[in-house]
């Protein structure tokens, strides 16, 4: 999926950075899917993402919903998307999967060669490949390397570099910790994989680094 391949940031931090999706093909295996993604996602659910979205009712897991009213709101032609920050996590989720055997398509996204050696482990044949070719044209507009590890983990960019630079100030200036900013900026996110505890770890790392001369 295109909004989960440009994610940004030195390789320690994405190797704690999977996303997933459920997605069944329209026109052909929806039709009377809704059960099955519901059960895939209590198979999710148990190995606590640090973020999922399910497409039908449009709200992430920091925007007030409940995981019984995400799994409720399911429909035949319902997608869902998380995402992991440990890859014991996926593993275990794509071994209950494999497992459970509901022939719907599932998408991960990480790090190319670490998610290879997951199909390996598993015993899974990817059906397609898709790779980042980077970003071009006018990058001279783009926020700048160390706000973008932040904002590309939207992949509808919904979360804005200049909140991204209040939160370093907040709590840089001890205003709030950096997990309640996390989750904070995790609200926004309109495809479930937005990472707060990355996020919480780039927080930590970075505020020292940052000068605040005002408020």
């Amino acid at each position: 999926m295109t909004h989960s391949l440009h994610r940004e940031g030195t390789v320690d931090s994405l190797e704690r950075d999977y996303c997933m999706f459920i997605y069944p093909a329209r026109g052909w295996n929806t039709e009377g899917v809704a059960p099955k993604i519901q059960h895939l996602l209590e198979l999710v659910f148990l190995e606590h993402p640090s973020n999922l979205l399910v497409k039908t009712l449009h709200k992430n897991k920091y925007s007030g919903v409940t995981q019984k009213e995400m799994i409720d709101s399911v429909r035949d032609n319902s997608r869902a998307f998380c995402v992991f920050n440990r890859r014991e996590s996926l593993v275990n989720t794509l071994r209950a999967i494999k497992k459970a055997d509901k022939g719907i398509s599932i998408v991960v996204s990480g790090l190319i060669d670490r998610v290879r050696d997951i199909c390996d482990e598993l015993g899974l044949d990817p059906h397609t490949l898709n790779l980042s070719l980077g970003v071009h044209g006018r990058t001279d507009l783009l926020p700048p390397p160390d706000i973008r590890q932040y904002t590309t983990m939207c992949g509808h960019g919904m979360v804005s570099p200049a909140l991204i630079r209040k939160a370093i100030r907040q709590v840089k200036t001890g205003r709030v910790d950096a997990w309640q900013m996390s989750i904070e900026l995790a609200k926004p996110c309109a495809c479930g994989i937005y990472n707060p505890h990355r996020y919480e770890e780039l927080l930590k790392e970075m505020a020292p680094l940052y000068t605040v001369d005002r408020w």
